[in-house]
C-alpha cells in the first residue's frame, strides 16, 4: 500500500505537466489527469487509514484547512436556492473538486508524518524538482517551435494569441511564469543547503536547474512573474542568505538593460500605475491593466452585494454573466484577476478571513522551523515559504491561487511546510 500511495502521490505531482495538452473526456466534461488522480489516491489513502492507521494527523496548517472547508460548504449550502438546479450542480461539481485539491495538503501531511524513512519526503520532492525541470524544457521548446499562438489559431479555442513568450504546457505566460517562481524559490533555498554542507555535485546540478528557471520565466515576460520573483527572492534573502539581494539586483540590471520588450513591459505597467494614481492623467492605461481593472471592478461590486457569504463557490461565472460582464464560455469566467477577490466574492468575509488564517498559520509556523536554524528542513522551509510569499503577490493580478495546475503544488507544498 506505502508504494501504491507514493506512486498516486507522484502521478499528481506530475500530471501538471501535460497543462492543457491533455484532457479527458468523461460523461460530457472535459478533465485535467489530476482531477481524476487526486480522489483515486484519496480512496486509497482514505482505505490505508482504516485498515492501518486510524489516527487524525491535521498538523497546525491542516486545521486551519479545515476551517476554511467548513466555511466554503457553508457558503454554498447557505446559497443553494440562488440558481437554478443545473447550475447548482455544475457548481458543486467544481466545489467537490476543490476540496480534493484542497484535501491534498491533508493527505500530504498524514503520509509524511507517520513516514518513519522519509520515503514519501523524497516522493514529493523528487516529483517537485522533476516537474519543475520538465515543464522548464518544455516551455523552451514551445517558444522555439510554437513561438506564435496567433499563427497555431488558438485564440480560436478562447485563447490569447501569445506571441514570442515562453507559456510551456499551459498555455499561459502569467501562470506558468508563477508557477516557475514558486519552485524556482524552493531550488534556490535548496541549493543554498547544498553550498552549505559543501556538497559541490547537488550544488552544480541545482544552480543548472536554478539557471534555466530563472531564464525560463524572463522568457514569459510575465510582470506579474517578475514581481513574484522578487518577492520571493527578497523574502529568501532575509531568511537565509542577503547574498541573494546582490544576485537578484544584478539579474534585474542584467535583464532590462538587454531586452527592449522587458522595458516596454515595465514603462507601461509605471505609466498604468501613474495614471491610476492620478499622477498623469494625460496617459492612457496599457491594455492588459484595464482589463485587470476591469475585472476587479466586477469582483468589487459582487462583494458590495453580498459581503459576508458570497455567492457561493463556482457560482462566480453566472453572477458575472447575470450582471452582462462576461460569457459563461470565457476562460477568464470562472473568477477575477485576484484570487483573494475571487474567494470573498464567493464565500464572503468569513471565507476571505479563513483563506487568509490558513497564510497566517502557515507563516508563522514555517518560521519556527526555520527561525536560527541551519538544517535541511530549515532551508526548505524558507523556500517555500519564499515561494508562498511570491505567489501572494502574484495572485494580486492573477487568479493562480485557484488554477488548477498550481494548486497542487501549493496545497502539497502546504503540506510539506507543516510537517516538522
Amino acid at each position: 500500500m506505502k508504494k501504491l500511495l507514493a506512486f498516486l502521490l507522484a502521478l499528481v505531482i506530475l500530471a501538471p505537466v501535460t497543462g492543457e495538452l491533455w484532457r479527458l473526456p468523461l460523461m460530457g466534461l472535459e478533465f485535467l489527469p489530476s482531477d481524476l488522480l487526486i480522489p483515486l489516491l484519496f480512496v486509497v489513502w482514505a482505505a490505508d487509514k482504516i485498515h492501518s492507521d486510524r489516527k487524525i494527523r491535521l498538523g497546525k496548517i491542516g486545521k486551519s484547512i479545515f476551517i476554511f472547508l467548513f466555511v466554503l460548504i457553508t457558503t454554498y449550502l447557505l446559497n443553494l436556492f440562488r440558481f437554478d438546479t443545473t447550475q447548482m450542480i455544475t457548481a458543486f461539481s467544481y466545489l467537490g473538486r476543490f476540496a480534493m485539491y484542497i484535501i491534498l495538503a491533508i493527505i500530504a501531511f498524514d503520509l509524511l508524518d507517520r513516514d518513519k524513512d522519509k520515503y514519501f519526503y523524497k516522493v514529493i520532492l523528487g516529483s517537485f524538482f522533476v516537474s519543475f525541470v520538465l515543464i522548464t524544457i518544455l516551455g523552451f521548446l514551445q517558444l522555439k517551435y510554437f513561438g506564435n499562438f496567433f499563427e497555431l489559431g488558438m485564440y480560436l479555442k478562447g485563447w490569447d494569441p501569445h506571441i514570442g513568450r515562453l507559456l510551456s504546457t499551459w498555455f499561459d505566460p502569467n501562470y506558468v511564469g508563477g508557477y516557475l517562481s514558486f519552485m524556482l524559490s524552493i531550488a534556490i533555498a535548496v541549493g543554498l543547503y547544498c553550498r552549505k554542507t559543501i556538497n559541490r555535485k547537488w550544488f552544480i546540478v541545482f544552480g543548472i536547474v536554478c539557471f534555466m528557471g530563472l531564464i525560463a520565466i524572463y522568457l514569459t515576460y510575465s510582470r506579474s512573474a517578475y514581481l513574484a520573483l522578487i518577492a520571493s527572492l527578497g523574502v529568501l534573502a532575509f531568511l537565509k542568505s542577503r547574498k541573494l539581494l546582490v544576485v537578484a539586483a544584478l539579474a534585474i540590471t542584467l535583464g532590462f538593460a538587454f531586452s527592449p520588450r522587458v522595458q516596454q513591459r515595465f514603462m507601461d505597467m509605471w505609466g498604468s500605475v501613474r495614471v491610476i494614481t492620478g499622477i498623469d492623467t494625460q496617459q492612457t492605461i496599457d491594455p492588459t491593466a484595464s482589463l485587470r481593472l476591469y475585472s476587479w471592478q466586477f469582483a468589487t461590486e459582487i462583494i458590495k452585494d453580498h459581503p459576508w457569504i458570497g455567492v457561493g463557490y463556482s457560482r462566480y461565472a453566472y453572477e458575472i454573466n447575470y450582471r452582462g460582464h462576461g460569457l459563461l464560455s470565457g476562460h477568464a469566467s470562472g473568477g477575477s484577476d485576484s484570487s483573494l477577490l475571487t474567494i470573498w466574492a464567493t464565500t464572503g468575509l468569513f471565507g476571505f478571513l479563513s483563506a487568509l488564517a490558513i497564510g497566517f498559520v502557515a507563516v508563522v509556523t514555517a518560521f519556527s522551523n526555520i527561525w536560527k536554524k541551519e538544517n535541511f528542513k530549515s532551508y526548505l522551509n524558507a523556500g517555500l515559504l519564499a515561494g508562498l510569499a511570491g505567489m501572494f503577490i502574484h495572485s494580486v493580478f492573477v487568479n493562480s491561487l485557484l488554477f488548477p495546475l498550481m494548486m497542487v503544488y501549493l496545497w502539497v507544498g502546504l503540506g510539506l511546510m507543516d510537517q516538522r
